[in-house]
């Protein structure tokens, strides 16, 4: 079991979400996103509550519709639950490193937290998995 500490992790994280903050050309932003690993079960019910889907799902976001730090300069986007389990899974089946799915997880929700939505439409569906494939390759 390849576990990082909670420091590497969220230097990971904090890393995939500077460089999708340069793709999208969002540097004058201050961004405050939380990352959070959570159980299948911590998902399911997320899900379960949030969505009416009672089942486990790779990741989850939640959208802060707070924006009353804007004027200092910090935009506060909301909460990104990846659950490891199901991450691990799909990453085994994609024949890909646990990084490189978390990468891709972490990139999508941030797009959710942007107002991204890929259940609106085909059209935007598209552009939002083409977005998403832009930021990752430049990662």
């Amino acid at each position: 079991d390849n576990q990082t500490s909670d420091s590497q992790s969220g230097d990971f994280f904090r890393i995939i979400i500077e460089k999708a903050v340069r793709a999208l050309n969002l540097q004058g932003e201050k961004v405050e996103i939380g990352v959070h690993l959570v159980k299948p079960e911590e998902i399911q019910e997320l899900n379960k509550r949030h969505l009416g889907k009672d089942r486990p799902t790779d990741v989850l976001s939640f959208p802060l519709e707070d924006n009353s730090l804007e004027k200092y300069g910090i935009l506060p986007l909301g909460d990104i639950f990846i659950c490891l389990d199901v991450a691990k899974t799909q990453a085994a089946k994609a024949g890909i490193p646990l990084e490189s799915e978390l990468a891709r997880l972490t990139v999508h929700g941030f797009l959710h937290l942007l107002g991204y939505d890929h259940e609106k439409s085909k059209e935007a569906a598209d552009k939002m998995f083409k977005l998403e494939e832009e930021i990752l390759e430049s990662i």
